[in-house]
């Protein structure tokens, strides 16, 4: 069975490259209705592929049918909500069952997926509960027997431990998700901000009682030049 469903997998690769490099032979021909045809093809063989949904939104601009792309997405958007509901009963089996850094990760899932849902102000209350069970309240930031597993580190988690004073710990989440993913731009302009703060503890020697407030100021400055990068682009 699994020398199976490895062969399948295998095939699956296969048959995309090889559909990729057609569409991309197509575009460059600008044979475009040639192309969307191919892809609406592929679409109706697999619904939830990809490189599909990406070939016919640029194809649609390209012929400028502008309504039907926005179209497409809207019709995305809408599958992606109905798919978020399985985070969301995950979410809730792996509470039932104590696990509660993944269902920690699973709620917040959801929300990302799915923000507007008319459940989200009680997922929300949620999560601020389970954040207290899953992040340790060491007052020793060397208690690393108390971490969450590396695969599970993520920014959100991180965010935890800055806004509980726990520097390092937080430090050391962003420095193993920069490992993971050397162009995550998010993390290692969070870890700069971590280690300017170690940096003026240490220079201080003393507790910094403003840290959260200088970690909000950091990360609100953080965002805002996000924000400015996309419109720049």
């Amino acid at each position: 069975m699994v020398n199976l469903i490895r062969m399948q997998t295998n095939k699956f690769e296969e048959d995309r490259l090889i559909f990729v490099h057609q569409m991309e032979s197509l575009l460059q021909k600008k044979m475009l209705t040639e192309a969307l045809a191919m892809a609406e093809a592929r679409l109706a063989a697999y619904s939830t592929d990809v490189d599909s949904l990406v070939f016919i939104n640029r194809i649609l601009i390209e012929l400028g049918r502008i309504e039907q792309s926005r179209s497409v997405l809207r019709e995305l958007e809408k599958n992606i909500s109905g798919l978020s509901f399985v985070f969301l009963r995950t979410a809730d089996y792996y509470r039932e069952t104590e696990l509660n850094q993944d269902a920690l990760l699973c709620y917040q899932k959801f929300l990302e997926l799915n923000p507007l849902s008319d459940c989200s102000s009680q997922v929300a209350e949620i999560i601020q509960s389970l954040e207290k069970e899953v992040v340790p309240a060491a007052s020793d930031e060397s208690g690393s027997a108390d971490m969450p597993r590396p695969e599970s580190y993520t920014i959100t988690l991180a965010e935890l431990y800055l806004q509980q004073g726990h520097l390092t710990m937080a430090g050391n989440i962003l420095a193993e998700i920069i490992a993971r993913d050397p162009a995550n731009v998010q993390a290692k302009a969070k870890l700069d901000s971590v280690e300017a703060l170690l940096a003026l503890k240490k220079s201080s020697g003393k507790t910094l009682p403003a840290a959260n407030n200088l970690i909000g100021t950091l990360s609100c400055w953080l965002e805002n030049i996000g924000r400015l990068k996309k419109h720049g682009t």
